[in-house]
């Protein structure tokens, strides 16, 4: 009976023996993938014990691997991972690199964290803990982790890279720039190179990131990705673009609007040029009008830290006799601190209903705006505008606003506060909204997501508003919101719907309950 057990115990091992050796050492060379992944869960279910069984998912995680399917194979290494600690600090980061090009960062990144808490000296660890961190939007973690590892191997060009990728992938290429160019002064590298050409595309440099570009030769199928999305990009920002839109208006005050625009956009000797044509047609219990406006305007950013632009264009209102005029406009905007300082100055047509069509009501507005990345998730809007209407009018407005980013990775998600504050000269009776002592106050929270060809955007809001307008008071509640789909035809063609209503008075010119509707085309050649 001795000799029967032990006889049967040799063929148990050896025939478990067979179910992960073979498909290791046979199917898989021999590509029998679907054989060998049968094998690997049989040998999977047979293992005795939590250590056995962890073996065998590395060793599944591994067959993944081999067909690059870092998805799946992440999936068997965090299963080996909870179930056995034993492995050696070099399989464990081998794991726990794959995991993160699996993206599943928060995993990788709690292992990292175990690693390094049991040798805080491993500065590959350190490394690539910074490294998933920027990869997960991480990025003040991150740039805080590749500065501990220069602290531990100054100069390390992996560190500075991570750091600099950090550094512009949080919206601050201009200190990202620097650290690229130090080093590729050392050396030539793809992707200190890549993100060279990046950083100055995003601060408007298109032609020193593309002659960047012309540098970049790929050497491994991740880089060819790599240097295909940078080469669309460019392109991108270098095409001429054709956008056509259509949108209906309509309030609770009876007025309709109905308007057609169509925008041709080019370069020019680094001139971002844009002729703009637009038709309204706009009515109400009384009254049929019509306006055309042409414009062209242009932008331009002479250094880095400075933009400027400006337009001309001519306004046409009102069935049978027009009414002309002259429209202008002028804006600069300065990079200050962490973020941007805008003005801009504008001549135009009050076109946004027909009573005001009719009255060829002009209004020139002045604006100044100044934004602020408090930090990554964190940024402040606030500014002010005067605006000197054509009928003897004129009015103060000043606003803030700031937003959190709950989410600040795909899909987006940010919650926000806005506050508005409103004067006007007088009551013009002009038909335009035009209240004493205007405030509002606002919360919002919106999201957006991007796909491979869909993408989607929503912003809900609820608050409060109060203003006096011809001595009576008023003080109510309001909500609204503004949605929009879009769907990327082709490479070169993108469809988009939108939406948008609620009761706040400020986003109409005649400060009535509203809804907006409408669609937009927009090509690249």
């Amino acid at each position: 009976m001795i000799l029967r057990r032990f006889l049967s115990a040799i063929v148990v091992l050896a025939s478990f023996g067979v179910c992960f050796s073979v498909p290791l050492s046979t199917l898989a060379q021999e590509g029998k993938f679907e054989e060998a992944l049968k094998a690997h869960g049989k040998a999977i279910e047979e293992a005795l014990g939590d250590k056995e069984k962890a073996l065998r998912y590395k060793e599944l995680g591994d067959l993944f691997v081999s067909r690059d399917d870092y998805k799946s194979a992440a999936d068997e290494f965090i299963q080996a991972l909870f179930l056995y600690r034993g492995f050696s600090e070099k399989e464990r980061l081998q794991m726990v690199v794959y995991i993160s090009w699996a993206e599943r960062y928060d995993e990788a990144i709690d292992e990292l964290q175990s690693i390094l808490s049991e040798n805080p000296e491993n500065i590959e660890a350190l490394l690539h803990l910074a490294r998933t961190l920027a990869w997960s939007g991480r990025f003040e973690e991150a740039i805080d982790e590749a500065e501990a590892a220069l602290r531990k191997s100054p100069g390390n060009r992996d560190a500075l890279l991570i750091k600099a990728n950090a550094l512009s992938w949080k919206g601050k290429p201009k200190e990202a720039i620097p650290i690229y160019k130090k080093l590729l002064a050392n050396e030539e590298d793809f992707d200190a190179r890549l993100g060279l050409a990046h950083a100055l595309l995003s601060i408007g440099r298109r032609k020193a990131a593309s002659e960047s570009s012309r540098l970049l030769v790929p050497s491994f199928s991740y880089q060819e990705r790599e240097y295909n999305k940078l080469s669309e990009a460019l392109r991108r920002a270098t095409q001429s673009n054709l956008d056509t839109q259509y949108s209906h208006y309509e309030d609770s005050d009876d007025n309709i609007l109905d308007r057609y625009s169509i925008l041709f956009g080019f370069w020019f000797y680094g001139l971002k040029v844009d002729l703009d044509y637009m038709h309204t047609e706009a009515q109400d219990n009384t009254r049929d009008n019509r306006a055309e406006e042409v414009d062209l305007t242009f932008y331009l950013k002479p250094t880095d830290f400075f933009g400027v632009g400006g337009g001309v264009g001519y306004a046409q209102a009102g069935n049978g006799e027009s009414d002309e005029l002259a429209t202008w406009s002028a804006r600069a905007d300065f990079d200050v601190f962490k973020g941007a300082l805008g003005v801009s100055t504008k001549r135009e047509l009050f076109a946004e209903t027909a009573e005001l069509i009719e009255n060829g009501t002009r209004v020139t507005r002045t604006d100044v705006s100044l934004s602020q990345n408090v930090t990554h998730r964190w940024v402040c809007n606030t500014g002010g505008a005067y605006r000197d209407y054509s009928d003897d009018n004129n009015s103060y407005e000043v606003w803030f606003s700031m937003q959190y980013a709950v989410r600040d990775k795909n899909p987006w998600t940010k919650i926000g506060y806005r506050f508005r504050y409103l004067d006007f000269k007088r009551q013009s009776g002009g038909g335009y909204f035009d209240p004493d002592d205007f405030i509002s106050n606002q919360v919002f929270a919106s999201l957006y997501y991007e796909g491979k060809r869909i993408y989607f955007y929503i912003q809900p809001y609820f608050g409060q508003q109060s203003f006096s307008r011809f001595g009576a008071k008023s003080n109510d509640l309001v909500g609204g919101g503004y949605g929009s789909v879009g769907m990327k035809l082709s490479d070169n063609l993108t469809f988009e719907a939108f939406v948008e209503g609620g009761n706040f008075a400020l986003d109409t010119a005649a400060g009535w309950k509203y809804y907006l509707a409408g669609v937009k085309f927009t090509g690249l050649f």
